[in-house]
């Protein structure tokens, strides 16, 4: 019972996250199996990390490792807080500047 109640504690808080706060960017959302936590990724760019920072607070952290999708130098941000006592990550992937990538 211990694992699902942890899970059943971090989907409730993600219904009302997202019930609450119906105007927040879409996320794909997976919910941790051990640990209760909820990370969410996001398919747009800072405005839409920049408005779940709005309802969760929390900070921002730009990862410090690049990887490459499409031939482009990627940097993953994510915003790290706690919402209804449950961890919670939501993270976007941002193509790194021109001028950092050559630096």
């Amino acid at each position: 019972m211990g694992t699902h109640s942890t899970q059943l504690s971090a989907a409730t808080a993600l219904v009302q996250l997202l019930t609450e706060h119906p105007e927040l960017p879409v996320a794909g959302w997976t919910i941790g199996s051990v640990i209760p936590t909820l990370s969410g990724h996001l398919y747009g760019g800072m405005p839409e990390l920049a408005a779940y920072a709005g309802v969760l607070g929390g900070s921002v952290r730009a990862a410090t490792d690049t990887y490459t999708l499409r031939g482009r130098q990627m940097r993953r941000h994510t915003l790290s807080s706690v919402w209804r006592d449950v961890p919670v990550e939501v993270s976007v992937a941002l193509p790194v500047a021109t001028e950092a990538v050559a630096a």
